[in-house]
């Protein structure tokens, strides 16, 4: 019987080096279809199955690592070609997932300026959410135009609100901080509220502090109340004068 189980286990240790090593060398296309797959990556996962599940049994799980960390120019090229050939496609949730991800990977500013044009173009709101997703913590320069960004955050749908909001963290816009700020006085969503605490620990100042300790005094979430006394500590050693 525990022989029987070490050799289970060894094989579907070999199924998943395998899977993960043809994800690495087949390149995007190959990638893209395993992103959009249904199976599970060994058969002999199925009576295992029965009564327990992971997601990790899926090879769409395995994709989507792999997809997390792309970075070359000939990724950057074959994901734009795809993106260019599956505009009307279900697969362009995956694509910009990929893409996102390269993004952040690279700190590229040109493919986030074509991402922000898909953020204002496309109708999909899983497509946006997997872009804000994949590039939340890219560092993003002065430059960079973030209005797509700043106009989901005040978006009724909360998902693509929260993305959105997420999304702000590491940005360089003076306009962000107020944006953010106005969003937290203006709701009672103590969830909302948790989010927006990310985004201030980088680009909030001194100017958010009482307004945080404020809502701090007033809230009885335990959690937001951890975040905000996070927030303010992060605030206010990052506005410290550095010493050379």
């Amino acid at each position: 019987m525990f022989g029987l189980f070490r050799n289970t286990e060894k094989e579907l240790e070999k199924a998943r080096i395998k899977l993960e090593s043809e994800l690495s060398i087949r390149g995007v296309d190959f990638l893209i279809e395993q992103m959009n797959s249904e199976d599970i990556y060994s058969p002999l996962l199925e009576k295992r199955r029965r009564t327990e599940t992971s997601r990790t049994d899926e090879v769409k799980w395995y994709a989507y690592r792999r997809a997390e960390e792309l970075s070359t120019d000939n990724e950057k090229e074959n994901l734009l070609n795809l993106r260019a050939s599956h505009s009307a496609s279900p697969k362009r949730k995956h694509i910009y997932f990929a893409l996102a991800h390269l993004c952040k990977n690279r700190v590229d500013n040109e493919l986030f300026d074509f991402l922000m044009k898909c953020l204002k173009s496309e109708s999909d709101d899983i497509c946006k959410r997997v872009i804000l997703i994949g590039i939340q913590k890219m560092e993003k320069s002065a430059n960079l135009n973030i209005e797509p960004i700043k106009m989901l955050a005040k978006h009724k749908s909360r998902d693509l609100k929260v993305n959105s909001i997420l999304a702000l963290q590491k940005t360089h816009d003076e306009e962000v901080e107020q944006l953010l700020l106005d969003i937290f006085k203006g709701t009672k969503d103590s969830h909302i509220k948790n989010m927006i605490c990310t985004p201030l620990q980088s680009v909030g100042t001194f100017k958010a502090v009482p307004i945080l300790e404020e809502a701090y005094k007033k809230t009885r979430d335990i959690g937001l109340r951890h975040n905000i006394e996070l927030t303010v500590n992060r605030i206010k050693k990052n506005q410290q004068p550095t010493t050379e």
